[in-house]
């Protein structure tokens, strides 16, 4: 595919689109919308974290002055399953995780819900509903729901595995296997091995915007939805599941999003709000407090790993084994794809076997957050590598570059490697003064970890229409996260030789905007620049029809330069973009011929071939204060081949927010239990996401190695910057202390404990 070089608006810095909205107040996100007669919800939640419900008596809610409606999971529709039975929970976890009907899976689980005239009334009411529970043991961690004799989540789980199901019910839902040459034999003659367990925990993807979304059914029984969603169209889809109805008959409206990071993909709130608006035939809004979200929203999974990895004497990598439990809550839907295929396609392994499971316990049930189950992961596998290397007696950069993938190497699915850059910003790294200049001070380590990502496919429409004033109206159905409005306005300049501010984004709703899949996994300006490239060429040839028309010329005569059309050998017979956008707001002029549009659908195979893979490295530099193990981050640096900054501001702010977000897995983020299943630290005061006193300025190094499947040469961004912070700090930990940590977060008492250990310790990595 030929890529363009010379670009009059693309790499220039642009501002967000939006960003004047939102500093005044004008944007309107979910608690803003605003609709005459709107009925307030609240959720009555489960207080166990495994029950079955006996009785729910909503009677006294009911009667008690302002409630509207009260409704439980009987409100909604449960087809017989293929055997003509009642479904299980399982067979319909869509609706039983967002309202229970016969079990409670999870400390928090939603049970019943009331609609009221105001807020204050739905929550007194729900002081008045009767719910009888039978209590069951339950099962929190990794270790004992995978035990033969651990309690059943779902009775009628069976493991999947190698395409087949089990027959014996357990609480793991999937067993996957990546397998390639022989591990075991590998290791076995190995040079060096190292061996380690890790074990991490389950973090909120810490939005700042809780949930809050509406919805209002017609008495024509259509729904329309204000959402606070990453996708519209996945929106419509499961509501008309959900709510059995034709998907048809609902029109989902994207509201402004304060932060999503996965956590806003699956219907959650709005499916609440549907189901009592068709109870009452009035809008209904739903708002969750940060108590909510933490306690009961849909966090990230966590992991339980073993990990060996061997080495030759010349310092090859030349096998790795790994076992992986993740931790996916109360529902299947472990990531292990995800994460596996990226984080073990970091290096040249020809010999390999990684079994990965998807564990149930009574959690709530996780949900994606930023390159889904690669942070965990790199962790294990990333220390792992640097201890190697100190084994080996090599340094952590030269050992890394050494094994690093190449163009077409594997990965552990199968799949090749089109072009992946790795050892081209490592090269950066060698020669950049974070990893050239020393270290002045004690009790100070420097850290490296690497990370990459694949675009994960998917489908992005939108179409371009010419104003009668020659602006141009881009209609997006991708709701904008991350200043991709701006970067997409900046495509449809470039492409039709406009000037950026003569372009205006639009995000539309389901009913005037073709299938789009979410915004998520790094498609966005990658796929939706594709469909914006094209729609922008329809438009154009749509325009020089309408020239060749005018001058009695061949279509092929017609030649576009900034704003101007000309024919070819004639030079002298030109129309301009504007004179073009007049007429055809002028039909009665009988030279109008109509609107001036153009429309596009770009489509990626979904999970398929790597593709547009982009490689990143981290170094910090850390202090480490050994009577309290405090760590204090005095440099970061993020290394990334972007393919091409569209906009380098939006980029070097994917590359540093992932990279915060990382460090608050690595040094303070966690979502603590206790032995009930209830949540111990439900507020931002406790649970600890970094402020400003907590993370230096996050210097960024773009690169730019373009892709050659794309005509500009785009890779993703904003996923890998999460990847590599918690190995990155855990390496520099180590230089500065000589203790190795394998449990994330790394909080000030685990490293103070770890340093204690060392000095007690005759081995310096004890496992």
């Amino acid at each position: 595919m030929i890529q363009k070089n010379k670009m009059r608006v693309v790499g220039q810095r642009f501002p967000k689109i939006d960003g004047i909205d939102k500093v005044t107040g004008v944007a309107q996100f979910g608690a803003d919308v605003k609709i005459p007669g709107t009925l307030y919800a609240k959720v009555l939640r489960s207080p166990v974290a495994h029950a079955n419900i006996v009785k729910i008596d909503t009677s006294r809610a009911e009667a008690f002055p302002g409630v509207k409606a009260v409704i439980t999971g009987e409100d909604f529709a449960y087809p017989l399953n293929e055997s003509g039975n009642a479904p299980s929970a399982l067979e319909n976890q869509s609706r039983e995780k967002i309202l229970a009907r016969t079990k409670v899976l999870f400390q928090g689980h939603p049970v019943a819900v009331v609609a009221a005239t105001s807020a204050m009334i739905a929550e007194e009411a729900l002081k008045l509903i009767d719910v009888e529970y039978d209590q069951l043991p339950h099962v929190l961690d990794i270790a004992t729901t995978m035990s033969a004799d651990a309690p059943l989540l779902h009775p009628d789980l069976r493991t999947k595995y190698k395409g087949d199901v089990e027959h014996v019910a357990s609480n793991i839902a999937e067993h996957q296997e990546f397998i390639r040459g022989d591990a075991e034999e590998a290791l076995k003659n190995a040079h060096v091995v190292v061996e380690r367990t890790f074990d991490t925990g389950t973090v909120h993807q810490g939005y700042i915007e809780p949930d809050s979304e509406a919805a209002w059914v017609r008495h024509d029984g259509s729904v329309t939805v204000w959402a606070n969603t990453q996708g519209t169209h996945l929106q419509r889809r499961e509501l008309a599941h959900v709510l059995s109805i034709p998907i048809k008959m609902i029109n989902v409206i994207p509201t402004e999003v304060g932060g999503a990071f996965g956590g806003k993909e699956s219907v959650r709130v709005v499916a609440l709000c549907a189901a009592l608006s068709r109870k009452t035939r009035f809008p209904v809004r739903l708002s969750l407090g940060r108590e909510e979200i933490i306690r009961a929203g849909w966090p990230s999974t966590s992991i339980k790993c073993s990990m060996k990895v061997g080495a030759d004497e010349q310092g090859n990598i030349v096998g790795v084994e790994s076992w992986i439990a993740f931790n996916s809550g109360a529902y299947p839907g472990a990531p292990i794809q995800s994460a596996v295929r990226r984080v073990f396609s970091h290096y040249r392994v020809e010999n390999m076997k990684v079994d990965a499971f998807d564990v149930i316990t009574n959690r709530p049930p996780n949900s994606a957050y930023r390159a889904p189950g690669a942070t965990p992961v790199a962790f294990a596998m990333e220390s792992i590598i640097d201890e190697l290397a100190d084994k080996l007696g090599m340094d952590p950069l030269e050992f890394r570059y050494k094994n690093v993938s190449r163009d077409g190497d594997l990965m552990p699915d199968g799949n090749t490697l089109p072009t992946i850059n790795l050892d081209r910003v490592l090269d950066e790294v060698r020669q950049h003064a974070c990893w050239t200049t020393p270290l002045d001070g004690p009790n100070q380590g420097r850290g490296i970890a690497l990370g990459m990502w694949t675009m994960p496919g998917g489908t992005i429409s939108c179409q371009v229409n010419v104003n009668y004033d020659g602006t141009l109206n881009l209609v997006l159905g991708t709701v904008d996260l991350s200043t991709t409005r701006a970067t997409l306005a900046q495509i449809a300049a470039e492409e039709c030789d406009l000037d950026f501010d003569e372009i205006n984004v639009v995000i539309g709703d389901t009913d005037t905007v073709a299938y789009t899949d979410a915004t998520a996994g790094d498609r966005v300006t990658y796929v939706a620049s594709k469909a914006v490239i094209t729609a922008c060429q329809d438009l154009i040839l749509n325009m020089k029809k309408r020239v060749a028309q005018q001058f009695s010329a061949s279509i092929e005569d017609v030649k576009y330069e900034m704003k101007n059309f000309t024919i070819n050998e004639a030079p002298e017979k030109s129309m301009t973009w504007f004179d073009l956008a007049l007429k055809s707001a002028m039909p009665h002029s009988g030279e109008g011929g109509g609107a001036l549009t153009g429309f596009a659908s770009a489509s990626e195979l979904m999970h398929d071939e790597a593709i547009a893979p982009n490689g990143s490295a981290h170094v910090a530099d850390v202090e480490v204060d050994p009577e309290t193990g405090k760590v204090q981050i005095l440099r970061y640096t993020v290394f990334q081949d972007v393919g091409r900054a569209i906009n380098p501001a939006g980029v070097e702010g994917q590359m540093q927010g992932g990279a915060v977000q990382g460090i608050g897995w690595a040094l303070s983020e966690e979502i603590q239990y206790d032995d009930d299943g209830k949540v111990e630290n439900a507020s931002l005061l406790d649970y600890r996401i970094p402020t400003i006193l907590d993370v230096p300025s996050i210097d960024t190094v773009v690169l730019e190695y373009p892709s050659p499947d794309h005509p500009y040469g785009i890779r993703g961004v904003g996923q890998v910057p999460i990847a590599p912070p918690a190995a990155t700090i855990g390496n520099a930990i180590f230089r500065a202390t000589g203790a190795r940590l394998y449990q994330l977060p790394m909080k000030p008492e685990r490293v103070r404990l770890a340093i204690a250990a060392l000095m007690q310790s005759d081995d310096p990595q004890p496992n």
